[in-house]
């Protein structure tokens, strides 16, 4: 069984709208094709928001998105934060 993929890279992009990745590239930077950053290098463009430009609409989404990811100590059931000494 085959799962459909729900992101393009610029890359796959490129292919099927036979146009080069720079161009592509362009595209999500002016806000043409809306994007997703996941990483500083990598760059997902999501599958409606593909097929909606290749049919000639916009997506209410404009720009690029950079996800901040926020990760939290946490402590576990049987630690505590360590006391000093009083000085």
């Amino acid at each position: 069984m085959t799962q459909e993929r729900r992101y393009l890279t610029p890359a796959e992009a490129a292919d099927e709208l036979r146009v080069s990745t720079d161009t592509i590239l362009r595209l999500i930077s002016s806000g043409e094709l809306p994007a997703i950053r996941v990483s500083p290098r990598v760059i997902r463009i999501p599958k409606p928001a593909f097929e909606l430009f290749r049919e000639g609409r916009k997506s209410k989404q404009r720009r690029v998105i950079t996800r901040k990811s926020i990760s939290i100590a946490s402590i576990g059931a049987d630690e505590g934060i360590p006391r000093g000494e009083p000085v």
